[in-house]
Formats: C-alpha cells, structure tokens, sequence
C-alpha cells in the first residue's frame, strides 16, 4: 500500500496543503511545535478516521473554520483509490472515488496505518484500556467480522449497564447477559487468535531492534478460561457479580475488562522491565503486525512520531535499518539522517518537499 498524495484543507493548522511521498522512507522535519505531528496525525487518519491525539473532532478543524478535509491517493498493487474524509458541523463523511460510503467502518480496509506515538513507550504501564485498543483496532483491520461483533458487544453492554442502573429487571438482564455471551465468545476466540499470531513474529521483531535475542511474548488474559466449556464458565462469572454489579450499576466481568502483558525473559515488562525496555518492547508491538500481512501490495504504511528522540545511537541505528525493510513509512523528527529518503522541510505550518 502506497500513499501517492496527501491534500489537507483547514485540517489543524494547515489552510492548504498537498504533499507526494516517496514509496519507502519519508522525513517529515522541523522544530517543535511547527506541525510535524499535525501531518502524521492527518495520515493516521485515513485509516480510521479518528485522531489518536484526541475525541474532540472539532478541534481538527483549523481554528475559525467550519470546515476540514483529508483527501489522499492511495495505490494498492495495479488498484487506485481517491479517499476524501471531511469533518463539517453536522458531522463526518468518507468519500471513495467519489462515491460516498455508507458505513465508516469501511475505511478501515482501505486503509491500513501502524502508528508509534511517544506516549505509547507506556503502553503496558498504562491502563488496560490502551491495550484492548490495540488488539480491537488491528483486528477490525483484518475482520469485518470483528468489527461487527465489537459494536454489538458495545451496544449489549451499554443496555445491561441501563438496566443496572435503573430497576435491574432480572428477567430482562438475563436476557441480555445470555445475548453477550453469544457475542463476547468469537472475540474472545479472535483475539487468541491474534495474540498468537503475534507471538510468532514478534520475538525476530524485537532481536532486530534491540540487537539480541531474548524470550518474549504476549499474554492474553481473557475473563474467563475458554477451554471448550466457555459458555458454562462466563455464565459463572455473571452470576457471581451480579450482587455487585447492582450495587455498583456497572458490569464488571466481560471482554470490555480484559487485558494482555508482555513478557520478556519471563517476567513481565511492565513490573521489571526498565523505561528501555518498554520503550522497545512497545515499538516492537506497534510494528509486529506488519509482518502478519503476506500480500506486499496490502502491506500497511507505518508512522511514527518522535520515534528516535528518545533512543541512544544504536537503537536509533538499528530502527532505521530496520525501517528500511519495509515498504512506505513516514517519521518525524527535529533532525534526522536516512540514506535514500525523501525529506520534508515543516517550518511555521507549511511544509515543502526537500527531494
């Protein structure tokens, strides 16, 4: 997958700009605060059309303006695409060749983008809440199928906690508690799946970027042991905090409260690892499902932001060289040097193609 251009019209701080990348490498540079991150931001959002910096959409919309867009090319193998997202006062809407989609889930197979952002260096010392984002929003990439059972999941667990909150009609709950089950079982056995498959590639992922080889994986906690006897055991688990649940109107076991630590020569990272490590692991992480994606065409195009300004020379080295093992892929930074890539000057919210 190849970005060819990228168009922001009113999108944070740029009035207008059109940029063509280069298919492997590209810098995007400049001092602080001269929208380096706005850029990359605007690339993320292709994919699904959601900020990673923030829930408030209106703040997209550069300052005075009613009105924004992120319009790009995009090539798959011989497959051309026109994507047009714009953000307008009564909401958001996704155009592809001119045509607009019915459903903005749609995007998100479009569309594949990695991001590394600096706050993910606290991936797995932050809440469990940014780890089940990550699994959700890789496997919504690669299944429809995923994405649909989420959205039930969250629609069927915004009515129990309702009916926690109000007069927790047990006829009703069991109800909608058996409707989760149906739901929560095949995403529970998705995200095995996929915690699996990233197990298998991310060991070689994180001996390239930290220069040697070390036992690691992910370990998926999921609310319940699914162990061919899934259904009798959530149905337990239900049961038992029920009481609780009505006292607390919130429900309190299901997948929306499950988790997964990484694990590196055996302890996990986030109790013993240090801020190094972490830093590594999580990059290693954010950049394993490249690997998971056989077709070259349909490869995802990879964005990290301020990725290097905190590694020494030698992680730096070894990431960049690592990088350039992959197809198209976008960093910022104050200063930085890449044989072959192109470069973008960003100075004062404008940013001009060097190369």
């Amino acid at each position: 997958m190849i970005l060819e251009r990228l168009t922001l019209t009113n999108f944070r701080t740029y009035e207008r700009l059109t940029l063509e990348f280069g298919e492997r490498a590209n810098l995007i540079l400049g001092k602080n605060a001269s929208g380096k991150t706005n850029l990359a931001e605007a690339i993320y959002f292709l994919s699904l059309a959601r900020s990673w910096r923030t829930q408030e959409e209106k703040s997209l919309i550069r300052f005075g303006q009613t009105y924004a867009s992120v319009k790009a090319d995009v090539r798959e193998g011989n497959l051309h695409r026109e994507i047009l997202i714009e953000l307008k006062p009564e909401g958001k809407c996704v155009w592809l060749n001119g045509k607009r989609l019915s459903r903005m889930t749609e995007l998100c197979r479009l569309v594949n983008v990695l991001l590394f952002a600096p706050e993910d260096v606290r991936l797995f010392e932050g809440p469990p809440s940014e780890r089940r984002s990550f699994l959700d929003a890789n496997l919504s990439k690669k299944s429809g199928d995923y994405l649909s059972l989420i959205g039930k999941q969250a629609a069927l667990l915004k009515s129990r906690n309702a009916l926690l909150k109000g007069d927790g009609d047990k006829r009703l709950l069991d109800v909608i508690t058996e409707q989760l089950i149906d739901v929560q079982e095949p995403i529970v056995r998705y995200r095995t799946m996929y915690v699996t498959s990233i197990n298998g590639v991310l060991p070689d992922v994180l001996a390239s970027l930290r220069g040697e080889k070390a036992p690691c994986g992910l370990v998926y906690r999921s609310f319940v042991k699914d162990d061919g006897s899934y259904r009798e055991r959530a149905k337990r688990a239900y049961a038992e905090a029920l009481e609780s649940d009505l006292i607390h109107k919130s429900t309190s076991v299901g997948v929306h409260r499950e988790d997964f630590s990484f694990r590196l020569n055996g302890k996990d990272i986030a109790e013993f690892g240090s801020q190094g490590e972490n830093r590594m692991a999580a990059l290693a992480l954010k950049l394993s499902p490249y690997f998971l994606i056989e077709e070259a065409e349909r490869k995802p195009l990879c964005v990290l932001d301020d990725v290097t300004s905190e590694l020494d020379a030698d992680n730096a080295e070894r990431l960049l060289r690592f990088l350039d093992r992959l197809g198209q892929s976008f960093l910022t930074a104050t200063d930085l040097t890449l044989p072959g890539a192109s470069i973008y000057d960003v100075a004062e919210h404008n940013a001009k193609r060097r190369n």
